[in-house]
């Protein structure tokens, strides 16, 4: 699964790019792509070495960063925590991790087929795309709801947000 550095990671990555400096937006203009892409895979280095040995490197798409999902988030939350330098580097435009309004439409259905597939408590996610589930009893990975996500998954097979 990948998507543009959502689910916990994201959290760290836009709060220290977002924290203090523009990183390399600043001065002389956009980031390129490739600029992206080479602080991504220093980046993606970092991560490796701070107890996600197995983070693939990420790639650009519409200059915005995606690196994959697949991880332990423990362990990628520490690890970006540890490599708080780099982040700062990206720009805020390649970590921004708002929904379009068609992603927000995918979510709905996703949302719908989660509750037609035994979660019926399943809620609509907010309008940031994230689904206000944190402190309930749906606030984690529980049988039920890993069935109902595999059923769904031709709804929404990226990552998502709690909230």
């Amino acid at each position: 699964m990948t998507k543009f550095l959502r689910l916990g990671a994201v959290a760290l990555l836009a709060a220290s790019t977002a924290c203090g400096s523009e990183g390399a937006a600043s001065g002389s203009g956009a980031t390129s792509d490739a600029e992206i892409l080479g602080i991504g895979k220093e980046l993606a280095q970092c991560i490796r070495q701070n107890g996600a040995p197995n983070f693939p490197d990420p790639t650009v798409k519409d200059g915005r960063l995606v690196m994959a999902q697949n991880q332990p988030e423990d362990q990628v939350d520490k690890a970006l925590a540890a490599c708080d330098s780099i982040t700062r580097k990206l720009p805020q435009s390649a970590v921004d991790d708002r929904y379009s309004d068609a992603e927000i439409a995918q979510l709905r259905k996703f949302a719908q087929c989660i509750r037609e597939n035994g979660v019926p408590e399943w809620p609509d996610p907010k309008s940031d795309g994230s689904f206000p589930v944190v402190g309930t009893p749906l606030d984690g990975k529980t049988e039920r709801l890993m069935r109902a996500r595999q059923a769904c998954v031709q709804h929404w097979a990226k990552g998502w947000r709690a909230s």
